[in-house]
């Protein structure tokens, strides 16, 4: 269950970020991706700092230079904690009519999946899957996120701005050892998550829960961001 928790709290934060696809979809992609621009800037410059309920703050910024991983080009971005200055990288790129983000699924920065963020076209309703797996202290575990569109062309105020066209998003993530096998997941959360094309990710909410062993409530917001033109 250790590793359980683990991986709710790696893959919630980050299989969030799925939008707009329909089931299966993530895995019908092209054999070239190309610049994520549209969804989010990929220029030098571009940067969006976001601000917690737990009194974190997260600097996103656009470095401007692509990145191979998995044997697809990728627009490199890193996002740096404010307080403790690590910085994690971030890949993202447009696959056909598809956005993407590299998922890390173990924070080792080598084991990587591809999940569909966003998709031109968004519509209320549509409904996707992604699925990875992952190892930890020796025991592995299959990962399930099940998302749906729960809003578009909304309008959304942070911080005094008020967006608009905003998509908002549902996910449901589940895990299952693999060992010994069994066809039933166990329901580790949800994750609701807005956004602004254009801007990319401005609102994230999640609520974690696994059993009586552990639970987290944690939202952030775009506090300022800064788009080059």
């Amino acid at each position: 269950m250790k590793g359980i928790i683990r991986y709710a709290i790696v893959v919630a934060a980050l299989l969030a970020g799925m939008v707009s696809c329909k089931k299966g979809d993530n895995e019908k992609l092209e054999n070239e991706n190309t610049p994520v621009a549209g969804f989010m800037s990929a220029r030098q410059g571009s940067w969006w700092l976001y601000a917690s309920n737990e009194n974190t703050v997260v600097r996103r910024v656009a470095t401007g230079r692509d990145s191979v991983k998995m044997g697809l080009s990728y627009n490199y971005y890193e996002a740096t904690d404010t307080t403790s200055q690590y910085v994690t990288p971030e890949y993202f790129a447009r696959n056909g009519d598809k956005f993407l983000m590299l998922v890390d699924l173990d924070g080792s920065q080598t084991n990587y999946m591809n999940v569909v963020v966003h998709k031109d076209n968004p519509q209320l309703g549509d409904t996707w899957s992604n699925t990875g797996s992952i190892s930890y202290s020796g025991m592995s575990f299959d990962l399930l996120a099940e998302g749906e569109i729960t809003g578009v062309q909304g309008t959304l105020t942070i911080n005094g701005h008020t967006y608009t066209d905003v998509v908002e998003i549902t996910n449901t993530l589940k895990a299952k050892p693999q060992i010994p096998p069994t066809p039933v997941y166990v329901n580790c959360g949800t994750a609701r998550m807005w956004f602004q094309k254009g801007i990319g990710l401005i609102k994230s909410e999640f609520d974690i829960s696994i059993a009586s062993f552990y639970s987290r409530h944690y939202t952030d917001s775009l506090l300022d961001y800064h788009i080059e033109p």
